[in-house]
């Protein structure tokens, strides 16, 4: 047990950054059963400053799959065949996305991937500061291409974030919220398992990663719950600002990390 919790504690980077990464859990995952995406958004900056990126990447997708199974299979119900054949279209060219993810992965230095990935936080945190146009229709093809490719890429190489790309598409076909969650839950919960399977096949679920979740899958199971409770009073707007500025200078230390 000792042994244990001295393993967890030395991979966060001790106490503090375990106290770090037990909030940047409960928030993200709070913030996914709120919209249905968003985890990453909040959990991967937090955990890559205290925890390998080998680590964070596949905790993270390991994490992702219990969340996305539980919301997956309570949406169910509002899966109708529009849904279901936006589902099909955009995990499609996702499994493409992953398979180019999972090379990349493989290729790159770790370091590399986390300054990577700093730059592409403030890249997207500042595009989501723009003035976004009413959502209107766009054609279907290229949309699910450009989306579902790049959101499984980058969800593959930085274990998460796929949500807003996939979000450009679902949006598009303007489904509604119920069947907009539903479907998003259920493609994050199949490109969950795929890339898990290619993280192992690369070996990265070795006992720090088994360690860590144990210890943070309750704050996840909170998170959620408390989320799905409050989804109903977020004021978009004005959240949406604190987290892109946020995720600016969050990106930038990363970076330069």
């Amino acid at each position: 047990m000792n042994d244990a919790l001295a393993s967890i504690l030395a991979t966060a980077s001790g106490p503090w950054g375990l106290a770090l990464s037990v909030v940047g859990v409960f928030a993200g995952y709070a913030l996914r059963g709120a919209t249905g995406f968003g985890a990453g958004l909040v959990i991967i900056p937090v955990l890559a400053f205290v925890m390998p990126f080998e680590v964070v990447v596949p905790l993270l997708s390991a994490m992702g799959v219990f969340a996305s199974s539980g919301q997956a299979w309570h949406q169910r119900r509002h899966l109708d065949a529009s849904s279901r054949k936006a589902l099909v279209a955009l995990l499609g060219w996702a499994l493409v996305g992953v398979a180019l993810g999972l090379t990349l992965f493989a290729v790159l230095a770790s370091r590399l991937l986390l300054n990577l990935f700093g730059v592409f936080l403030a890249a997207y945190a500042l595009w989501s500061l723009r003035p976004h146009a009413p959502p209107r229709a766009q054609p279907r093809r290229p949309v699910v291409i450009g989306s579902g490719i790049s959101g499984a890429v980058v969800a593959t190489l930085f274990g998460g974030m796929a949500g807003p790309f996939f979000a450009v598409y679902l949006d598009a076909l303007q489904l509604g919220r119920a069947r907009f969650r539903a479907t998003m839950s259920t493609v994050l919960f199949l490109l969950a398992i795929v890339r898990i399977a290619g993280y192992g096949g690369l070996g990265l679920y070795d006992a720090r990663v088994g360690a860590l979740l144990v210890v943070l899958m309750p704050l996840m199971v909170l998170g959620m719950l408390v989320g799905e409770r409050v989804h109903q009073r977020l004021s978009d707007a004005r959240f949406q600002k604190v987290v892109a500025v946020m995720l600016v200078a969050s990106g930038i230390a990363l970076a330069l990390k």
